[in-house]
């Protein structure tokens, strides 16, 4: 029977100590990866989910302080999270993500600065944490995977979204195009597209219908997703790049 099994190798996530994040980072490491975890605010959460992993799993994890959207904060974390784990982080996962508290504005009432910090978080991130890897002899070896979480906005309109959405749905080409381009590297780079989660803050009143329009009449957890994070960071995955697999219960 084959298995997942992740020993020798380090993964980081970010966005990692909370909800989704949080249920990747416990997963690759129950698979036997060791991980880096970068977030942005909260350094309870951070401190608790390291400690958690570390106990659950017996596996290293470290935590640093990143705003992802900052390119000289990326390269500055890239590079602490290199040295403690030996120069080479062969798992990568951009799951931060960020409304900055304007989810729900219409056009055209969202400024310029709240575009650009929208798409900085969802999509620029992406862009320097692979950027910053890429540029460093070793850090993304032959195997290495990719994976970025976008979000039904990508694909499926709906109002008060057009930041968060656009940012997203060009999440998902850039990673078709990275793929293109690091291929011949022997890098994967998928996208896994989570439907509505079933996580801290979703809006309680939007639960009843997103269970009546999904399938499989259930909402989806974290655990759903970490599970398809998990596949695309796997040796199962070998031959599977540029790809986009959304994890909504038929939503």
């Amino acid at each position: 029977m084959r298995t997942i099994d992740l020993s020798g190798k380090a993964a980081l996530i970010t966005g990692g100590t909370r909800n989704i994040g949080r249920a990747i980072a416990q997963a690759l490491a129950e698979a036997g990866a060791d991980v880096a975890l970068f977030y942005r605010i909260d350094d309870v959460a951070a401190a608790r989910a390291r400690e958690e992993i570390r106990t659950s799993t017996g596996r290293r994890a470290e935590v640093y302080r990143v705003d992802v959207g900052d390119e000289t904060a990326v390269e500055t974390g890239v590079e602490k999270a290199l040295e403690d784990f030996g120069g080479a982080l062969p798992i990568v996962v951009h799951n931060a993500m960020g409304h900055r508290n304007i989810g729900g504005l219409r056009m055209p009432d969202i400024c310029p600065d709240q575009w650009r910090d929208i798409l900085a978080v969802n999509l620029d991130a992406a862009f320097f944490l692979t950027r910053a890897l890429l540029r460093r002899e070793g850090a993304l070896p032959p195997g290495s995977s990719a994976v970025f979480i976008a979000s039904g906005r990508g694909h499926s309109p709906a109002a008060g979204h057009a930041a968060y959405g656009t940012a997203k749905a060009a999440l998902i080409y850039f990673a078709a195009m990275l793929a293109q381009d690091v291929g011949p590297r022997g890098v994967r780079v998928n996208v896994v597209s989570p439907g509505f989660t079933d996580r801290e803050g979703a809006p309680e009143e939007d639960k009843p219908g997103v269970i009546a329009r999904t399938a499989l009449r259930r909402l989806g957890t974290p655990e759903d997703v970490a599970g398809a994070v998990l596949f695309f960071a796997s040796d199962l995955a070998a031959f599977v790049t540029g790809q986009w697999l959304q994890v909504n219960g038929g939503g």
